[in-house]
């Protein structure tokens, strides 16, 4: 009986341990075996990293780079006309303003002769009288056999002489209040006198110009100067307005100099037809300094690094790191240099800053 009591003792402790295991098995292994499972090698719930990003093509197209230069619409130097008088005179009124457009014969000012002019033109229409007395006293004499033939000549040519100075001095203007009138129709570029000013023979009065006959002054830096050529397209706008209309003009000259009041190079460009642009005005001019042909994309597309640029691409759903070299570029495009980069391949525009080689990626891909 004792016997059978120790195996049935033994039986019951061999139970309770076995129930025991099963107990922590049932809280511990089911947990320990997921963590496993997702730590394991090729496990399906391995955490995976996929960047979104959105791309476009690598072109295989033309690009351009240009500056943008200010400037004033000046008038063409050999259009325009002063506005002189051939004698001293002194300035009454002034009956035009300067950007005035007039009329030829239009009255511009009005101004007399100086008092010394009046005192020429008194004396040469005094010389002009005794001249002619002179001439009728000497042929009064020739009638009467008291003056020689060369007498009657030489009186004939002083009496000729002095009516041909008188003639000259009023035919300049010399004498009481005048008005000087447009000698062709154009716009009053310039005043150069006041009222109550004396001027001198020739000094121009005011200058005048065919609204036709304009021109764009634009100041360039040195180092692009070199980089345009006479007859270039430019393409110009009055810096202020709302309207986008472009006006487009070609470089008609170059100058070689450094223009001592701005520090650059004047350019010089003819405006078409009817541009609508007024004397004085501001206006921003562009103009392309090279051109070239190769791979482009847009410049969102490359970043730098150190002393290198780097560009993303896109394959097999995988980003693939270039490093590039940067040719020719503008404010929007810039042309890459390298062979690993092909023509047509995704290029990563948004999201490439974040981007490793090889890493998983997903998003917009334009065609």
């Amino acid at each position: 009986m004792t016997r059978f009591m120790k195996r049935i003792s033994w039986a019951f402790v061999l139970i309770s341990a076995l129930g025991m295991g099963v107990a922590i098995w049932r809280q511990t292994g089911p947990k320990t075996a997921a963590a496993n499972t997702a730590h394991a090698p090729g496990s399906h719930t391995r955490p995976r990293v996929i960047a979104y990003v959105k791309t476009v093509p690598v072109r295989r197209q033309s690009i351009s780079a240009s500056v943008v230069a200010y400037g004033t619409v000046v008038a063409r130097a050999s259009s325009i006309r002063n506005v002189a008088v051939p004698f001293n005179a002194q300035v009454l009124r002034i009956l035009v303003a300067g950007g005035q457009h007039v009329r030829k014969g239009e009255p511009l000012l009005q101004l007399e002769s100086t008092s010394s002019e009046l005192l020429r033109l008194a004396q040469a229409q005094s010389s002009a009288l005794s001249a002619e007395e002179q001439l009728s006293e000497v042929k009064q004499k020739f009638a009467l056999h008291l003056a020689t033939r060369q007498s009657l000549l030489a009186a004939r040519q002083a009496l000729k002489l002095a009516q041909l100075n008188l003639t000259n001095l009023k035919t300049l203007g010399i004498g009481g209040p005048r008005l000087i009138k447009a000698p062709a129709g154009g716009v009053v570029s310039k005043i150069l006198s006041g009222p109550g000013q004396i001027v001198l023979p020739g000094a121009p009065l005011l200058q005048l110009v065919s609204s036709r006959n304009i021109e764009v002054q634009l100041g360039l830096e040195p180092e692009d100067s070199i980089k345009v050529r006479r007859g270039q397209t430019v393409t110009l706008l009055p810096v202020g307005e709302q309207s986008t209309q472009r006006i487009v003009g070609k470089i008609s000259l170059i100058t070689q100099r450094v223009n001592p009041l701005t520090r650059l190079v004047d350019v010089f460009v003819t405006p078409q037809m009817h541009s609508g642009l007024l004397l004085g005005q501001y206006v921003e001019g562009k103009l392309i300094i090279a051109k070239a042909t190769g791979l482009v994309v847009p410049r969102a597309a490359v970043l730098p690094a150190g002393n290198v640029q780097e560009l993303f691409t896109v394959r097999n759903g995988r980003a693939i790191l270039h490093r590039v070299r940067i040719g020719l570029a503008n404010t929007r495009y810039v042309q890459v240099l390298g062979s690993s980069v092909v023509e047509g391949e995704p290029a990563v525009i948004v999201g490439n800053a974040e981007l490793t080689n090889g890493m998983a990626v997903t998003g917009t891909f334009k065609p």
